[in-house]
């Protein structure tokens, strides 16, 4: 939606405020996840006997999500027409949203002032926080005499460290400067600042580009995930391929033969 109005046709009203709460929510939802993630690591490298079951991390992810959408959604979609700014054109006197993505991002006061503290400081300085204890966790040295599936282990749990830090360091990279901005925007409104919100914002996007390259490079579970994924095709396809082929198929097992 936010290429369509960018480079396709303007949204309507409602559907520029659809955006406006699916995209907060969803920047909310990844700032979290990943704060999630790095104390989730933390708290298995205190506690390595303790098994974390998914179900409640999904719960957890489930349950904070729904908090975003309330706290978006509602005001968005219950007064969507005082937040958006209409642009008019000159020339063909059409009525446009959201054109451009600094046009669709004004909240009440409230509002922002909320999202300062609850969406991006609180968890940002946790992230923050996070990833010094994984720098201690990942400066301390191996210890010594370990049998050969201690030694297992221990690299295996040090690779999932380093994986949860990656990830961690490249989220704080990109998604910094963007949340920097996006503060500053609301107390001095200039173009000059909404032009750099926009460059941060495509900064933020390599995001989608970086973190399955630093999952596959990683985590070796990832990639026996699309292993698996390639031979399941590779075996359906050669299915398809006998049934739609029996004569050939016949063929080459008697030259076989």
């Amino acid at each position: 939606m936010r290429f369509i109005s960018a480079y396709g046709n303007p949204l309507t009203d409602k559907l520029c405020a659809a955006l406006a709460v699916g995209e907060s929510c969803a920047i909310a939802a990844v700032i979290y996840t990943i704060a999630f993630m790095i104390y989730t690591r933390l708290y298995n490298l205190k506690h390595p006997t303790t098994y974390i079951h998914r179900r409640f991390l999904v719960l957890l992810l489930l349950v904070s999500w729904l908090g975003f959408f309330l706290f978006y959604g509602i005001p968005f979609i219950t007064n969507y027409s005082s937040y958006l700014i209409i642009l008019v054109s000159t020339t063909s006197n059409a009525t446009s949203y959201c054109t451009t993505y600094t046009t669709s991002i004004y909240h009440p006061l409230w509002m922002a002032y909320t999202e300062i503290g609850a969406i991006y400081g609180l968890p940002l300085l946790a992230i923050v926080i996070g990833l010094i204890l994984l720098t201690k966790e990942l400066c301390k040295r191996r210890p010594r005499k370990l049998e050969a599936p201690e030694r297992k282990m221990y690299n295996n749990e040090r690779k999932m460290t380093w994986h949860v830090f990656l990830i961690g360091v490249t989220f704080l990279c990109l998604w910094f400067p963007w949340i920097i901005v996006r503060i500053v925007i609301i107390f001095y409104n200039t173009h000059i600042i909404q032009s750099t919100l926009q460059i941060t914002y495509y900064i933020l996007i390599i995001k989608c580009v970086l973190f399955p390259l630093l999952y596959a490079s990683t985590n070796a579970s990832f990639r026996g995930s699309f292993a698996i994924y390639r031979h399941q095709r590779i075996v359906l396809n050669n299915r398809v391929w006998a049934v739609h082929n029996p004569n050939r198929q016949l063929t080459q097992y008697h030259r076989g033969y």
